[in-house]
């Protein structure tokens, strides 16, 4: 084998190490909630906590998908419940961001 072949092949193999990275961990290149909507929730049926999926390049959608039972259901995020968790999710944002920013201000205090 030659050198250029050598310099070809192992930049071949370093893209694709390279791609291979750039994956998703979850393997899914689409929306999650292509069935539709549940019609009513009933948060104590609740087995966890709603994750919340932003917008990103693999979906253009806001999806809220939850736990009842042992099934994953996707909520409306524009339904009451849907808003309910959005702001919920906002609110505790909004606390982890101003303890961060306390500490920080406390640390940088006492020096």
């Amino acid at each position: 084998m030659n050198s250029t072949s050598s310099i070809f092949l192992l930049l071949l193999s370093c893209l694709l190490v390279l791609c291979v990275q750039g994956e998703p961990s979850t393997g899914s290149r689409k929306c999650k909630c292509l069935n539709g909507y549940i019609g009513r929730v009933r948060p104590e049926l609740l087995k966890s906590e709603p994750r919340v999926y932003q917008p990103s390049s693999f979906c253009p959608e806001l999806e809220i998908i939850i736990v009842l039972g042992t099934k994953e259901k996707c909520v409306n995020p524009e339904s009451r419940f849907g808003q309910h968790v959005l702001s919920r999710q906002e609110r505790k944002r909004a606390a982890r961001s101003t303890t961060a920013s306390q500490s920080n201000t406390e640390n940088s205090t006492s020096l």
